[in-house]
């Protein structure tokens, strides 16, 4: 088989990969997309064509010893003898095996170790497989350029994402801004479906002998699939949407978020069901444009936030938004009342304090006021002395929110806006805590009314 043949097997993705004459090329990419695949289809037939010697370098052995097979398959479809043994190296006083594949023509490829000393004294075109998951990829990286690039062979640096502060992303930020001369790939699951890879994968399931044609349904029903069993919305960014992870820089971990969810947890699904005899905490969040304002009320049983009532709206007027406060707060066990002030909530606020006198405070959503918001909110996560319900949309809203430091060193809260919202059941649920906290009297411990389930 030639190799325009062996291309025909490739999505158009995996052709621009092989095709690439770029000095250096770096591949933000989806998982188990078949990029390590199709590299060793290009490590294959540049030994072929007489490149030199290339060698790998994977984040484990097992990884590198798939890549050898990877290798040998493409070198039998190509009917090319290749011998592969295993040969050992000493470094750093320890001794080293790698996997080499010799090719009749001399050339060899070498799957080797992740230890940069290990492209020292060496020369030949390099490949770093899931660089962002090396131990330390700035010291790989280094070793590794002069190993390629000195002599004018070629750097390929590929992975998937492992979380915002790696050495892999800080390459691929430096790319996109034109910092690092770097030919750039960036290919999402949903990149890869639309390139036929569900197709594909029919193909070697079925063991068909062609690639069947595109059949845009199933394409969905197969992501769907793949996405409804991934465990959160942050996980299937890394994993499949080319996103690092940004749990490390969340205020709150999915664990801590995880730790106060309560299965089948009671909540009432409006203000006439909220019949408890306790005292109520609420807060509002007001939504500006397409993000929605949320009603959060707790009641404080102890020292704990029970989760009462949870009241979303979306496209909802101000007029509708008010009488839903105004009869909350007709519920005399409803204690106070917090209530984003920024913007468009200053004239709801006024209205309702007006109303409501001290039972109603307007807060106005400036950085110091989201920080002593925010920062108490996390204790209460950290002590579990919250109960939520365990649903989906809730623990991606609270998982939202970033602290950052400014250049000024002034420390901000804040989430980017998506198609879910702004973080607005955070802020909600902070107001709502808030309430308890602020209010001026000092509260008995009525009794608990557990939930189902807990």
């Amino acid at each position: 088989m030639v190799s325009s043949d062996l291309t025909n097997l490739l999505c158009p993705f995996q052709k621009r990969w092989l095709n690439d004459e770029s000095p250096l090329a770096i591949g933000e990419k989806s998982r188990r997309i078949g990029w390590t695949w199709t590299h060793a289809l290009k490590a294959v037939l540049d030994r072929i064509a007489g490149k030199g010697n290339y060698y790998h370098s994977s984040a484990d052995q097992t990884a590198s010893v798939e890549f050898i097979d990877y290798c040998s398959q493409w070198a039998d479809m190509a009917n090319q003898v290749a011998a592969v043994k295993e040969e050992k190296e000493v470094i750093d006083d320890s001794e080293i095996s790698s996997l080499v594949m010799r090719f009749a023509n001399g050339t060899k490829i070498v799957a080797g170790s992740s230890n940069p000393k290990f492209f020292r004294s060496k020369g030949g075109a390099v490949g770093l497989d899931e660089f962002a998951f090396h131990r330390d990829g700035r010291e790989l990286y280094k070793a590794a350029h002069a190993t390629a690039l000195f002599w004018g062979h070629q750097l390929r640096i590929w992975s998937t994402h492992n979380g915002p502060s790696s050495y892999f992303n800080v390459m691929c930020r430096a790319a996109e801004a034109g910092e690092l001369k770097a030919s750039r790939h960036k290919v999402t699951i949903e990149d890869a479906v639309n390139d036929g890879i569900v197709e594909r994968i029919r193909m070697r399931r079925e063991k068909l002998d062609h690639v069947p044609p595109a059949d845009l349904d199933a394409r969905q029903a197969w992501l769907d699939e793949l996405r409804s069993t991934c465990p959160d919305q942050d996980t299937w960014n890394e994993e499949y949407l080319c996103v690092p992870s940004a749990e490390a820089s969340s205020l709150l971990s999915y664990a801590l978020i995880g730790g106060c969810e309560v299965a089948n947890l009671q909540v009432a699904s409006s203000t006439a069901d909220l019949t408890t005899t306790g005292r109520l905490y609420a807060g509002f969040d007001v939504g500006r444009k397409k993000d929605l304002s949320v009603l959060w009320v707790n009641e404080r049983v102890g020292d704990v936030h029970w989760t009462r009532r949870i009241a979303e709206f979306a496209n909802v007027n101000f007029t509708a938004q008010e009488d839903a406060c105004v009869q909350l707060m007709n519920n005399r066990a409803v204690r106070r009342l917090c209530i984003d002030s920024t913007g468009l909530g200053m004239m709801l606020a006024e209205r309702l304090s007006m109303r409501f006198g001290h039972r109603v405070e307007a807060v106005n959503f400036s950085a110091p006021v989201k920080a002593e918001l925010a920062i108490p909110l996390l204790r209460l996560f950290q002590d579990r002395q919250l109960r939520i319900p365990a649903r989906a949309e809730i623990r991606e809203d609270l998982h939202k929110i970033r602290k950052t430091v400014t250049a000024a060193g002034n420390v901000r809260f804040d989430a980017d806006r998506d198609e879910a919202g702004h973080a607005d059941r955070f802020w909600a649920l902070a107001l709502a805590c808030h309430a308890a906290d602020s209010a001026k009297e000092r509260l008995p411990a009525p009794v608990a009314r557990k939930p189902i389930g807990w």
